[in-house]
C-alpha cells in the first residue's frame, strides 16, 4: 500500500480530547463527510423494490443507527474486536451493485441474509489476512473497484435524468437539478476549503434539495405522515438465503477486507509513524464483519470503514478517537427521528443522481489509481482488459446469459464476480516475467 505522507500536521492525536465545543464541531464534520454515502444505498433500494414510505423511512433510520453502532465498535473496541483507531463506519457503496442485483431478483430479505453470512465470513478472514492480501493484489483490487464504478455509472445517469420522476426521464428540470448538484460539488473543490471539500457531496444535495423545493418538485406528505420518534426494530424484513446471493456478497466482503486494512494503515502511518500492527488490522476486520452481521439484524446493509473520513482526518489533522465517538453517538440519536429519515427519503431522484454520478465515477477513478500502482506491462494490461471487459460487458448485456440458470446468471451479471474471478485466475496463471 502507498504510504500517506508524513507531512500532515497533527493537531489532536489519537488519545487527545479537543477542548470545549471544538470536539462537537469536528464530530459534525465527520457526519457531513459520510452522511450522503451512508443513505445512498437504502434510497436506491427503496426505489428499486418499490417499498412504501414507512419501510423506506425504516431503512434510512437503520442505516444511521448501525453506522453509529459500527463506528463505536470499531473505535471503542472490545477485547480483540475493533482497531481503536479514528475510523468512521457506514453503509458501503462498494456493495451497491451487488445488493441491487440481489434485491431486484430475490428481495430485501435475501440481501440481508447474505449480508449476515458475509459479515461472519469476514470475521473468519481476519485470521487469514496474509492469504487474502496475496489473492487481492493491488492489480486485482483495482480491477474490482474499477468494475464496481463502471457498473454503477449507468445507475447514476438514470437517476440524474430522473428515470422514476413523474415528469419523465430526461426532463430539462431533472437535468437542471442534477447538473446544479454537480456544479456545487465542483465549486466546493474550487474554493479549496477543508470543510467544504469534505462535505461537498452533502452540500450539493442540500442545495439541489432546496432548489427542487422552490420548484415544487418535492411532496412532503411522507414527512407529515411520519412519526416524531420511534426505535428501529430488528428483523423487520423476513430473511431468505439464496446461494447466488451469498456467493456474490462474499466476493464483496473479500474486497472490502483489503480496503479496511488499507484504511487502518493509512491512519497509523501518519498518527503513529508506523504501519498498522496485525492486531489492529485483525481488530478492524473483526469490527467490520461483526458490525455488518449486526447491521443485517437491524435492517441495514454491510458496513465498512469510510475512506473519505480518513481523508477528513488527514485534512484537518484531528485524529482524536473521542471526536469520532461523539459523531457515532450523534448518528444513533438521529436514527430515533422518523421525520428526519423521511426528509432524507424524499430527496428528488435527479438531486441524488447528480451526487451519485460524481461518487460512482470517483469509485472508478479510485480503481484506476490502485491499478496504476502496478507496472503497465502487456501481462497486466491483458488482465485488466479481459477482467473489466467481461465483467462490465455481462452486466450491461445480461440477456447474453438468458439460457444460464438463474442463480448462476445473477453472479455472472453482477459485474464484480466475473471480474474478480478472472482477475484472480489470470494473475495467478500468467507468468510475471
Amino acid at each position: 500500500m502507498e504510504q500517506v505522507k508524513h507531512s500532515v500536521e497533527i493537531i489532536y492525536n489519537v488519545d487527545d480530547v479537543p477542548e470545549g465545543y471544538k470536539k462537537y464541531a469536528y464530530a459534525l464534520q465527520h457526519i457531513l463527510a459520510m452522511f450522503a454515502a451512508n443513505v445512498t444505498l437504502p434510497i436506491l433500494v427503496v426505489g428499486a423494490v418499490g417499498l412504501n414510505s414507512q419501510q423506506g423511512t425504516l431503512l434510512i433510520q437503520s442505516a444511521m443507527l448501525m453506522a453509529g453502532v459500527a463506528t463505536l465498535i470499531q473505535v471503542q473496541g472490545f477485547k480483540k474486536i475493533g482497531s481503536r483507531l479514528p475510523i468512521v463506519m457506514g453503509t458501503s457503496n462498494a456493495f451497491i451493485s451487488t445488493v441491487m442485483a440481489i434485491v431486484t431478483q430475490f428481495g430485501i430479505g435475501a440481501a440481508l441474509g447474505a449480508s449476515f453470512i458475509g459479515g461472519l465470513f469476514e470475521t473468519i478472514l481476519g485470521n487469514y489476512l496474509d492469504k487474502v492480501k496475496s489473492i487481492f493484489t493491488p492489480l486485482v483490487t483495482g480491477v474490482v473497484v474499477m468494475t464496481i464504478g463502471i457498473t454503477l455509472i449507468p445507475v447514476g445517469i438514470r437517476q440524474a435524468a430522473g428515470s422514476r420522476t413523474e415528469i419523465g426521464i430526461g426532463s430539462p428540470i431533472n437535468w437542471f437539478l442534477s447538473l446544479l448538484v454537480i456544479g456545487v460539488i465542483i465549486l466546493c473543490y474550487r474554493l479549496d476549503h477543508k470543510v467544504l471539500k469534505s462535505a461537498s457531496i452533502l452540500i450539493g444535495i442540500i442545495t439541489g434539495y432546496v432548489v427542487a423545493m422552490m420548484l415544487n418538485q418535492i411532496d412532503f406528505s411522507v414527512v407529515n405522515n411520519a412519526s416524531w420518534i420511534s426505535f428501529v426494530t430488528p428483523f423487520a424484513f423476513k430473511w431468505e438465503f439464496h446461494l447466488a446471493a451469498i456467493v456474490s456478497m462474499l466476493f464483496m466482503y473479500l474486497a472490502t477486507t483489503v480496503e479496511t486494512v488499507g484504511d487502518a494503515s493509512a491512519l497509523t502511518v501518519v498518527a503513529k509513524q508506523r504501519e498498522s500492527t496485525p492486531e489492529e488490522n485483525k481488530g478492524a476486520i473483526l469490527a467490520d464483519g461483526l458490525a455488518s452481521s449486526l447491521a443485517a439484524i437491524f435492517n441495514a446493509f454491510p458496513n465498512t470503514s469510510y475512506t473519505q473520513n480518513i481523508g477528513v482526518v488527514n485534512l484537518t489533522g484531528v485524529f482524536s478517537t473521542v471526536v469520532v465517538k461523539i459523531g457515532a453517538v450523534i448518528l444513533i440519536i438521529m436514527s430515533l427521528f422518523p421525520k428526519l429519515a423521511a426528509v432524507i427519503l424524499i430527496v428528488p431522484e435527479p438531486v441524488l443522481g447528480g451526487a451519485t454520478l460524481v461518487t460512482f465515477s470517483m469509485v472508478f477513478v479510485s480503481g484506476v489509481s490502485l491499478v496504476m500502482r502496478t507496472p503497465m506491462t502487456s501481462r497486466n494490461m491483458l488482465i485488466i482488459a479481459l477482467s473489466v471487459g467481461l465483467g462490465v460487458g455481462l452486466s450491461l448485456v445480461p440477456e447474453a446469459l438468458s439460457l444460464v440458470p438463474l442463480s448462476l446468471r445473477l453472479m455472472l451479471t453482477s459485474g464484480v464476480v466475473p471480474s474478480a474471478l478472472l482477475a484472480i485466475g489470470l494473475d495467478y496463471f500468467l507468468p510475471t516475467t
